[in-house]
C-alpha cells in the first residue's frame, strides 16, 4: 500500500518551477503505481548514458518519475532521466539523475570554494522572497559538507551543501559525469544525521554512471563539438539555482562564467519536508517486494 508523502521543493535555475501550482485533484489510484526497475540491471537512459544498477538498487525511469516527482513538488522535471533508491526499507536516501546537453564543460579552471560559497549564500537569500511568496520556508545554507572536489582522470565533480529551514536540515550531495556534449547530474537527498553513511550511495551511483564510448569527456572534437560557456565553477553555481548568479558584481568576481541572457537549466534538488524518510521510503514509493518489475510498453528502461 502506498503511504502518505510528505512533499518536497525543488529549487530550480528560475523561479518558474515554483510558481507553478500543484494539481487540483489527488492522483488515482491507478496512477499511484509505478514500474520500478530491480538491480542488478544494465539501464540505457538515453543521450548515450548508461547504468549498470547495483544489487539493492531500485531505478523508476520517466515518464513514472516525472509523475513521481510532480507528485512531491517538482513540476518542471526536464531532462530528469530518473530516481534511483535502496530496495531496503530501512534507508531512505534518494538520487535524482539528469542530464543537460550543454556542450563539452572544460575543466581546465581552479575551484574557488569560498568565492562559492559566498555566490550561492547570497544567491539563496536573495532567492528567499520567491520561496515564502509561493509558501515555502526560507532556505538557509551552511558551511561545505564536503568542498568541491574534481577528478580529472574520471571527469567526476563533487560538492556537499547543507540546507536548513524550519522544517529541518537536509544535506545536498551533488555530482556530476562530465561527457562530450554535457553532463550527468546525479543529485543525493539525506538527512543531515546520516549523510556520512549515506553518501557511499552516491560514490557507488557515480561509478556506475558513465557514457558509451563515441560520448565520452575523452572523445570531445574541438573541430566539431559544441563548449559550453561555463567551467566547472558554473556548474556548481547553476547547481544551487541561478539566482545565486545573476547578481553583476557576482558575475564579475566569477569572470562572467555565465551569460545573464543564457538560462542554465541545472536542478538543485533541495529537500524542507520533514519527511524524507517517507518520500524515500521502500514502502512509500510503492517499491515492490518481488525481485522483477514489469517493464512500461513504451521507451527504454522507463524512458519515453
Amino acid at each position: 500500500m502506498i503511504g502518505r508523502i510528505v512533499g518536497f521543493s525543488v529549487l530550480l535555475s528560475s523561479a518558474v518551477a515554483m510558481a507553478t501550482p500543484p494539481p487540483s485533484a489527488p492522483p488515482s489510484a491507478a496512477e499511484e503505481q509505478y514500474r520500478w526497475q530491480l538491480g542488478p540491471k544494465q539501464l540505457e537512459l538515453g543521450h548515450d548514458v548508461q547504468v549498470a544498477l547495483p544489487a539493492g538498487y531500485v531505478f523508476l525511469g520517466m515518464p513514472d518519475a516525472d509523475r513521481f516527482l510532480k507528485k512531491n513538488g517538482s513540476f518542471d522535471n526536464e531532462g530528469v532521466l530518473g530516481v534511483v533508491m535502496s530496495q531496503d526499507e530501512k534507508q531512505s536516501w534518494g538520487i535524482i539523475l539528469d542530464y543537460q546537453e550543454a556542450g563539452y564543460v572544460k575543466d581546465d579552471e581552479k575551484l574557488d570554494a569560498g568565492e562559492l560559497l559566498k555566490a550561492i549564500r547570497e544567491g539563496t537569500e536573495q532567492g528567499n522572497k520567491e520561496r515564502t511568496a509561493h509558501g515555502f520556508p526560507e532556505l538557509h545554507v551552511g558551511d561545505w559538507s564536503e568542498a568541491p572536489r574534481y577528478d580529472h582522470a574520471t571527469h567526476r565533480l563533487i560538492w556537499a551543501l547543507p540546507a536548513t529551514s524550519t522544517n529541518g536540515t537536509t544535506i545536498n550531495y551533488n555530482t556530476r559525469v562530465l561527457g562530450r556534449k554535457g553532463f550527468v547530474s546525479l543529485n543525493l537527498l539525506s538527512g543531515a544525521d546520516r549523510i556520512a553513511t549515506e553518501k557511499s550511495n552516491a560514490a557507488t551511483m557515480l561509478a556506475a554512471t558513465t557514457f558509451k564510448t563515441g560520448a565520452r569527456y575523452e572523445d570531445f572534437n574541438k573541430k566539431t563539438d559544441k563548449v559550453a560557456e561555463y567551467g566547472l565553477m558554473g556548474l556548481i553555481l547553476g547547481g544551487a539555482g541561478i539566482a545565486a548568479v545573476t547578481k553583476v558584481g557576482i558575475l564579475a568576481k566569477l569572470g562572467g562564467l555565465l551569460l545573464a541572457a543564457k538560462k542554465l537549466i541545472i536542478s538543485f534538488f533541495v529537500l524542507i519536508g520533514a519527511g524524507l524518510k517517507k518520500l524515500f521510503g521502500r514502502k512509500s514509493a510503492g517499491v515492490p517486494d518481488q525481485k522483477e518489475t514489469k517493464l512500461p510498453p513504451t521507451g527504454t528502461d522507463g524512458n519515453s
